[in-house]
C-alpha cells in the first residue's frame, strides 16, 4: 500500500532542517547524558574505593591463612612420614613376636607370654611382647597426631572464611560511617565529582518541587522529557518505525516512535493517526515527494508490531512482555486528547505539520483500503 504526498501543499522537501529558537527566558535543560556519566563516574569511584579496601583486607587475611596452612601442611607431611616409620616398626616387632610365638597372637594383636615362656626364654619373650605393644601404641599415637593436624587444617579453612565474613560485615559498617566517607572524598578528583553530583541532585529536587507546585510549563516538561530520553523530532525519510507510546507534557501530546536501532522520535499527536498504531511504517523519497508504505516483513507480508518488538529486544520473553504492555496502554480510548496545533511560522513545527498530514492521509487510505 503506497501513498504519494503530492505537491499541492503537502511536499516535504529534502533540505528541511530542524531549528529551535532559544530565548533568554527559555528554561535551561540539563544535559542528562553528561549528568548520568558524572553520577556513574562518582559511583564507580566509590565502588573501586570499597573494592580496593576489600581486596587489601582479603589479601592480608589470605596471606596469614596461607602462612598457617603451609606450616600445618608441613606438620602433616612430617606426621605422615612418622606414621609410616612407626607402622613399619610396629609391624616388624609384631612379626618377630608372632614368628617366635605363633600361638601367642590373635589376629594382629599379640598376647602376653606365659610365666613358663618368660622363664624358659630368660625374659626374652616378655621383651618381644613389650616391644610389639609399645611400637603399636606409638604407631597409633603417630596416626592420631596426623589426624589432629588434618583437623587443624580444616578448622583453619573454616576460620579463614569466617574471618572474611566478619571483615565484610565490619567493612559495611565502616563504609556507612563518616570516617570512610571523609577518606573517600579526600581522594584526588572525587571532591569535584561529589560537588557536581550534589548540584545534579539539587537541580532534580528543585525541578520535582516546581513540577509538583505546577510551576513547570508544558514546553519545559517536553524539552526536559525529550532530552532525558534522547527523543528526537521525527524527520523524513524513516524506516521500520512504529508507535510505542503516547507522551503527555501538560497540554502537549506526542506520539513516541521507535526504529529498529532503538532510537526514539516524537511527532505531535493527531487522532487521525490512531489507525497507524498497529503498524510498522516506512517513508521514502521518490522524485520530489515522499511515499509511505507498511514495512515489509517475511514472506512478502507487512511486518507486524510484534515482529518489530521481537527484533528490537532480542530476548523473546522480554519482547513479548514489552509488546503486551505497550498494546495495553495504546488501546485505551483518548477522547480527551486534542490534536496538536502547529505554528507554520516556525520551521520545525511547519515540518512536523507536513509529516502529520502525510501520515494522516496514509492512515485514511489504509483505513479505507479493502482487505
Amino acid at each position: 500500500m503506497l501513498l504519494a504526498f503530492e505537491s499541492a501543499g503537502f511536499i516535504v522537501k529534502e533540505d528541511v532542517r530542524v531549528a529551535t529558537s532559544v530565548g533568554s527566558l527559555d528554561p535551561i535543560i540539563p544535559d542528562f547524558e553528561k549528568d548520568a556519566a558524572v553520577v556513574a563516574a562518582y559511583n564507580d569511584a566509590r565502588v573501586l574505593y570499597e573494592r580496593g579496601i576489600a581486596s587489601d583486607d582479603e589479601k592480608r587475611a589470605r596471606a596469614a591463612y596461607e602462612k598457617k596452612r603451609a606450616f600445618i601442611r608441613a606438620e602433616i607431611a612430617a606426621a605422615a612420614s612418622f606414621v609410616d616409620e612407626r607402622k613399619e616398626k610396629a609391624e616388624r616387632a609384631l612379626r618377630t613376636y608372632v614368628t617366635r610365638y605363633p600361638w601367642r597372637s590373635y589376629g594382629n594383636k599379640p598376647l602376653k607370654p606365659s610365666f613358663w615362656e618368660m622363664l624358659v626364654s630368660f625374659g626374652w619373650a616378655g621383651r618381644l611382647f613389650e616391644r610389639a605393644v609399645v611400637t603399636a601404641e606409638q604407631a597409633v599415637k603417630a596416626q592420631s597426631r596426623r589426624k589432629r593436624w588434618q583437623r587443624d587444617e580444616d578448622e583453619l579453612e573454616a576460620h579463614f572464611y569466617r574471618t572474611l565474613y566478619l571483615e565484610e560485615d565490619a567493612r559495611k559498617k565502616f563504609f556507612q560511617g563518616p570516617e570512610a566517607s571523609a577518606a573517600f572524598h579526600a581522594r584526588p578528583g572525587v571532591s569535584t565529582l561529589r560537588k557536581r553530583v550534589a548540584e545534579i541532585k539539587k537541580e532534580r529536587t528543585e525541578y520535582a518541587s516546581r513540577l509538583e507546585n505546577g510551576e513547570v510549563s508544558a514546553t519545559e516538561q517536553r524539552e526536559r522529557g525529550f532530552a532525558e530520553e534522547q527523543i528526537s523530532r521525527l524527520n523524513l525519510p524513516f524506516a521500520r518505525m512504529t508507535i510505542v507510546r503516547i507522551a503527555r507534557y501538560g497540554d502537549l501530546t506526542y506520539f513516541i516512535l521507535r526504529d529498529f536501532e532503538g532510537k526514539l522520535y516524537a511527532l505531535g499527536y493527531d487522532p487521525r493517526l490512531e489507525p497507524l498504531i498497529d503498524n510498522v511504517l516506512d517513508a521514502y523519497r521518490v522524485a520530489d515527494c515522499y511515499e509511505m508504505r507498511l514495512s515489509p516483513g517475511s514472506f512478502g507480508r507487512p511486518m507486524t508490531v510484534a515482529d518489530h518488538y521481537a527484533a528490537y529486544f532480542k530476548d523473546e520473553e522480554l519482547g513479548r512482555s514489552e509488546y503486551r504492555q505497550a498494546r495495553e496502554a495504546l488501546s485505551r480510548r483518548r477522547t480527551d486528547v486534542p490534536p496538536m496545533t502547529f505554528h507554520k511560522s516556525l520551521q520545525v513545527e511547519s515540518n512536523e505539520h507536513d509529516i502529520v498530514e502525510l501520515l494522516a492521509s496514509f492512515a485514511q487510505t489504509f483505513k479505507t483500503a479493502p482487505d
